[in-house]
Order: structure tokens, then C-alpha cells, then sequence
């Protein structure tokens, strides 16, 4: 019999549509239910209700949800703009909760989520790839001495996702402060999408915070990007507390510009040159089948962003480099059920992320004027 009752927050076209799975393929959980607040857009409760019948649970109202005993978890992959209103509900009700990276869109809504699931004592994590394969060893690497003295760390976060090449080369954008709208039906904001991972990385990888931030963005590869006057990349140089350097990139550099999803890599500098990601060590396979070509672009996913459009284009997927030590795809939603579990704290806390929060924002503010912002 399951331990715990699990409610996914969202549907279709979020990250909910692996997370649900994952979580209902653990023998600890069972999927009580889709559910959501009440008065969304046609089009996202739409896609709540196909993605409840996916999987074969009934479609609530987040309120009849909370109120059942059966539900311990709620994992929350509602709108940037609803995050912090749906964790405080949550956390209220006495739930855990595990909730989509970034943690929310402004650092009100991420503070309201960290202090309401403290308060509540509830287990509480955001979605990372710290529970990587790659990215433990690196931990390990680092705490066990094996890269001495840490001078300075870089991790690139970069998703070989969407047709490049599609973008004016004579436009030329500025930079502006976060007004709040990060995500779009065809495009995301993608320091705030993809410099979430890295920023993680750095800062769970030394113990540190984040004093001061510079930071710069573009608009390289990608027209679906610069016609909602937002970044495909985004680049940040960092000082954490000790004085230690850190650099980061993200972004999305298109569809066949890697082998595989893209360069996740970490990268630290101490009595040499240290690099960890899972295509550090892999095979390549060489055979009959046909190799990967730019898949059809999907009108509502030009990004590739979600693997339900990806099934209804039909998408070749890469198969030809293999990584010899990959991690698997439900790791962090493991680790977060044994924290559940054992009643341990997670790697990557609601407080955790909201320090990421702080960080991106002050990198739109940097890219904006052009100065280092100091946090």
C-alpha cells in the first residue's frame, strides 16, 4: 500500500508532465489527482484536464484537493504568476510540497513560499540537477579535496532545443528589468528559464551566496524569442561571499548544435581543471538508422519544450551518444520522497531558491544598466 497521496498541480505543456509520472511510477505514492485554483484561462485548464485523463486520475479544484487526508504531497507546476499564492495554500494545509524550478517570478512570491513552508514545517524542495549523477560527483570532487582549493567555478547550462539560425542578425536588444512575464506560449525567458540550473549548482556545490552579480543577455539564434522582446541567453559573473569567482551560461542554442539535450557542464579551477557533466565519459554509436534532423516545428512548441508536442510531431529522438554513467530521469523526485521519508531536509530548500530568485532578478538589473549589482 502507497505511503503517500499525491496531487500535481498544473498539465500538459509544464514540467507536471514528467514529474507526475515519475512520481507515480514510485511504489511510495499514489496519484490522487490533477487539480488547480479555480477561474483559469480555458487553455490552461484544458490542458490540466487532458493530463489528468493521461493519467487516469479525476481533475480538482486545488481547494477540494487540499481538504482530502488521503493527500500528504502536492507537487506544484502552476504559472509563475501563481506560485506563490498556490505553495502558501498548500503549505497551510499541512502538505510537502515540490515545486518547479524557478521558484517563482518575483522575490515576494519566493520569500512568501519559503517562510510559509518553514512555518509549517513541511518538506519542501524545488526541482535541480544537483541530484545528477554528474553533479554528486562534482560534490563529491570538491568536499573530498580532490580539486583543491577552489579558485573560481563556471557551469553552463545550455538546451539544444528549437530552430536557430531564425533571428535578424541586425537586431540588436536592450536589456530591461524584470517586469514579471517570464514564460510565453512560444518562448521563455531564458536566464530566468535555464540560469535557475546553474545558479543552483554554484551555490549548493561551494556553500555559498551570492554578493555581487554582472550580468549580460542577447538575442542570438531564435526569432520566436525576439518577438516577445525577450533573451534566448543569458551569461552572469558572480562573486560569492568567500571571494570565490563564478560564471554561469544558459539559454538555447538549437536543436542540432549537440549530440544530445544540450552542454550541462560544470566546470572548477583549483590545483587544475576539473569538468563534470554527464557527457564527460560516453559512447558513440554508429549504425543503419536514420540519423536526427531538425524536427518539424510545432506551432504552439517551437521550443521543444514539452514532450507532449514533441509526440504529437513525432520526433526523432538522439540516440547516437550514449553517456556511460547517465542519471536517471526520476532522481530528484527520489531524493525528495526519501527526504519525505526520513524527515531530513532536501538539498535544494524553498529558502535555497529563493536566494536564486534574488540572483536572477539582479541579473536583469545588471544586463540592464550595465553595472554589477551587489545583493
Amino acid at each position: 500500500m502507497a505511503k503517500y497521496g499525491v496531487v500535481a498541480v498544473g498539465g500538459n505543456r509544464t514540467h507536471l508532465e514528467g514529474y507526475s509520472r515519475s512520481f507515480a511510477a514510485d511504489p511510495r505514492v499514489e496519484l490522487i489527482a490533477v487539480a488547480d485554483e479555480d477561474g483559469l484561462s480555458d487553455y490552461r485548464e484544458g490542458l490540466n484536464r487532458i493530463l489528468a485523463s493521461e493519467l487516469g486520475v479525476p481533475y480538482l479544484s486545488l481547494d477540494e484537493a487540499l481538504a482530502r487526508d488521503d493527500v500528504h504531497i502536492v507537487c506544484s507546476c502552476a504559472d509563475i504568476e501563481r506560485r506563490g499564492s498556490v505553495a502558501s495554500k498548500a503549505v497551510r494545509a499541512g502538505k510537502h510540497i515540490y515545486l518547479d524550478k524557478p521558484l517563482a517570478g518575483t522575490l515576494e512570491d519566493a520569500k512568501l513560499i519559503a517562510d510559509e513552508a518553514e512555518a509549517a514545517g513541511v518538506v519542501n524542495q524545488m526541482f535541480s540537477q544537483v541530484n545528477t549523477t554528474w553533479a554528486m560527483e562534482a560534490k563529491r570532487a570538491l568536499d573530498g579535496g580532490g580539486v583543491g582549493p577552489l579558485r573560481a567555478i563556471h557551469c553552463d547550462m545550455l538546451m539544444a532545443k528549437g530552430k536557430p539560425g531564425t533571428v535578424s542578425p541586425d537586431l540588436v536588444r536592450k536589456e530591461r528589468s524584470s517586469d514579471g512575464k517570464f514564460t510565453f506560449v512560444t518562448a521563455k525567458r531564458e536566464l530566468f528559464d535555464m540560469g535557475v540550473y546553474p545558479i543552483a549548482l554554484v551555490t549548493w556545490l561551494t556553500g555559498q551566496r551570492v554578493k555581487t552579480v554582472y550580468g549580460i543577455t542577447g538575442n542570438l539564434f531564435f526569432k520566436e524569442h525576439a518577438s516577445h522582446d525577450i533573451e534566448d541567453y543569458g551569461a552572469l559573473v558572480l562573486t560569492l561571499e568567500d571571494g570565490t569567482v563564478a560564471s554561469i551560461s544558459s539559454g538555447r542554442i538549437g536543436a542540432t548544435s549537440h549530440p544530445r539535450s544540450g552542454q550541462q557542464r560544470i566546470t572548477m579551477i583549483g590545483d587544475g581543471i576539473s569538468t563534470f557533466g554527464e557527457d564527460e565519459s560516453y559512447i558513440e554509436v554508429f549504425n543503419d538508422e536514420p540519423p536526427f534532423v531538425m524536427p518539424t516545428v510545432h506551432p504552439f512548441d517551437p521550443m521543444s519544450m514539452w514532450s507532449s508536442t514533441d509526440r504529437e510531431i513525432q520526433s526523432r529522438p538522439k540516440n547516437r551518444r550514449l553517456p556511460l554513467k547517465p542519471s536517471p530521469g526520476d532522481g530528484d523526485i527520489r531524493a525528495f520522497l526519501d527526504c519525505v521519508e526520513n524527515g531530513t531536509t532536501p538539498e535544494i530548500t524553498a529558502r535555497d531558491a529563493q536566494h536564486h530568485v534574488e540572483v536572477i532578478l539582479a541579473g536583469y538589473e545588471s544586463a540592464a544598466s550595465g553595472k554589477p549589482v551587489d545583493l
